[in-house]
């Protein structure tokens, strides 16, 4: 017994009720949950909100304990986001950038008063307050997957600029430029991947 678009979106806004603030993961729970309603439908010829009331009853106190897992600092974010980087589209890119990188003098683009570090800062403000307009501001929804990995963009960020240009010789600066270069485009496509995942996982549900 399948449930409806109506049914699916009640099992959402009882979740979000319930302090699960993540839209994806609300997808996620809210296809699990789903899968588990139906199969009590069908086995004891219930109606939805029974079977719901029966499921939850049963369930709720493991859902929400694995909602405040989530709400944890999360090694796996980091994990798929570094995977994504080693993606072979996403490699191929990084070594067209290095090359381009290697054979432009970027510096002659650039003066004293505004560097290319002061660029790629620029580049990550900009990214910071789109994400923060567009889904706090705009669609007022929060995505796990898009806050986590932001988070380890702007700690690498900061390791750069305190770390890595301060204590390493002139010659290498460059690379490291590069190489956060790098991983802020993977993470401009990485977002746009999360999202575009996202919007299929609930078009599936939902259809």
């Amino acid at each position: 017994m399948k449930l409806t678009k109506e049914n699916l979106q009640f099992i959402d806004t009882y979740l979000e009720n319930s302090d699960v603030v993540y839209v994806d993961i609300r997808l996620e729970m809210v296809d699990h949950i789903a899968t588990g309603v139906e199969e009590k439908m069908r086995s004891e010829q219930i109606d939805f909100y029974d079977a719901f009331k029966n499921y939850m009853a049963h369930n709720k106190r493991e859902i929400i304990k694995n909602n405040k897992d989530w709400n944890s600092f999360s090694w796996l974010e980091i994990k798929k986001f570094l995977l994504f980087l080693l993606n072979p589209v996403i490699l191929l890119i990084g070594f067209l950038i290095y090359l381009i990188y290697k054979n432009i003098n970027i510096n002659n683009y650039f003066g004293k008063d505004f560097t290319f570090n002061n660029l790629i800062f620029l580049g990550i403000l900009f990214i910071v307050l789109f994400q923060i307009f567009y889904f706090h501001v705009y669609l007022k929804k929060r995505f796990y997957a898009i806050e986590k990995t932001g988070h380890v963009l702007i700690v690498i960020y900061y390791f750069k600029l305190f770390l890595v240009s301060n204590f390493i010789v002139e010659g290498k600066k460059n690379i490291s430029s590069f190489v956060f270069l790098f991983i802020t485009i993977g993470y401009v496509l990485y977002f746009i991947r999360e999202i575009k995942k996202i919007n299929r996982h609930k078009y599936n549900l939902v259809k």
